[in-house]
């Protein structure tokens, strides 16, 4: 009986990981096509400020930090956007008020805003817990 058990339990284990693995790596494609799609712009970083989120990514040791932006391309007119992003020691410089940036904007969302500079990235895990704050 208790083998049984035993097997269970590793079998109910196996089938997780390997669901999550594949949710995981279905959830990566959608976010990669999506950054694909998303039209090439520039952004005049206005204003930051820390939003309490810290963590080791592909850079290092990044905080997440709120942006209010002021972002335009040739299609569209000038636009405030916040989206918060992971800023990375070599990305710091980057991001000062002030900055003019090269993104791109979400074709699904205007104000997800991806930047394109080394040292930054969207904080998607930001999204994620604002999202349920939200719900």
């Amino acid at each position: 009986m208790e083998v049984i058990i035993i097997v269970g339990v590793v079998l109910a284990a196996i089938g997780f990981f390997m669901y999550a693995s594949k949710s995981g790596a279905k959830m990566l494609a959608e976010r990669e096509a999506r950054m694909n799609k998303a039209e090439k712009a520039k952004a005049k970083i206005i204003g930051s400020h820390a939003v309490g989120l810290r963590g080791t990514g592909s850079g290092g040791h990044y905080q997440a930090y709120e942006f209010t932006l002021e972002v335009f391309n040739q299609y569209k007119a000038a636009y405030r956007a916040k989206c918060a992003w992971e800023v990375y020691p070599m990305g710091a410089p980057k991001a000062q008020e002030g900055m003019e940036i090269n993104v791109k904007i979400d074709t699904e969302d205007d104000q997800m805003i991806y930047p394109m500079d080394n040292g930054l990235a969207f904080s998607w895990n930001w999204l994620m817990m604002h999202k349920k704050k939200k719900e």
